[in-house]
């Protein structure tokens, strides 16, 4: 058994001496069993406040601001797993409104079924042009700001839109006239057809305000922080 004095002077084996210098050495571990260090490792992907408060910097209106920070949020991650799930949507309206035109179940607004068909048709067609471009995108390691706006896309948003328009037309203009109870009364309308129709168009308003509730807090923050360090930086100098 070795005892201290041979420990010392080596004779056990490595030296006290070199024994602390090893322990007290920096070695870092490897980052994926590959050579580089842990310090080499690609950084992770920025958050949505991170993101605006970067199109903040390098906008020079309010006017790019916005329009940076909506191309940020929409091209993120998040949006992307969003626009996947909500294609649940536009498929149930196309079954809803494909089923109550066979059976002309809305003699009082023939056209709110053929709102249903066809705007989730279209509807669909656009959420799967703008997955496939943001995955494109997410492939080819381009950024969203740098993207080529699909035409197509625009023009089917164009649309959208506009029937969006007429489909409250008439989905709200019989709302209180709709009968649901007597299929043979000329104002009838299927009770499942017409409430699906109104709370998913209603939706799409609480939706659309919710989404620019959500902007306005983030561009806010963004802006206090900015402020915040613009202060801080004046102060220390």
């Amino acid at each position: 058994m070795a005892t201290v004095s041979d420990v010392e002077s080596g004779k056990g084996g490595m030296p006290l001496s070199d024994l602390t210098a090893a322990s007290s050495t920096d070695v870092r571990p490897k980052f994926g069993g590959a050579t580089e260090y842990l310090d080499d490792a690609p950084p992770s992907y920025a958050s949505i406040i991170e993101q605006i408060k970067k199109a903040r910097e390098e906008s020079e209106g309010n006017v790019e601001f916005g329009k940076n920070a909506s191309t940020a949020v929409a091209g993120s991650k998040g949006c992307t797993f969003c626009t996947a799930v909500l294609m649940v949507v536009p498929v149930a309206m196309i079954a809803m409104g494909a089923l109550s035109v066979y059976l002309q179940d809305c003699p009082i607004q023939r056209m709110i079924p053929i709102y249903l068909l066809v705007f989730g048709c279209f509807y669909l067609l656009k959420s799967l042009i703008s997955l496939f471009e943001r995955c494109r995108n997410h492939w080819d390691n381009e950024s969203e700001k740098n993207a080529k706006p699909n035409p197509v896309e625009g023009l089917i948003t164009c649309f959208l839109f506009a029937w969006f328009i007429a489909g409250n037309y008439w989905i709200y203009s019989v709302y209180n006239t709709v009968n649901s109870t007597d299929p043979l009364d000329p104002n009838y309308c299927q009770p499942i057809l017409y409430q699906f129709a109104f709370w998913v168009t209603t939706a799409m308003y609480m939706v659309a305000g919710l989404f620019v509730l959500v902007t306005v807090c983030c561009c806010c923050t963004v802006c206090c922080m900015i402020s915040k360090g613009s202060t801080k930086k004046g102060a220390m100098s």
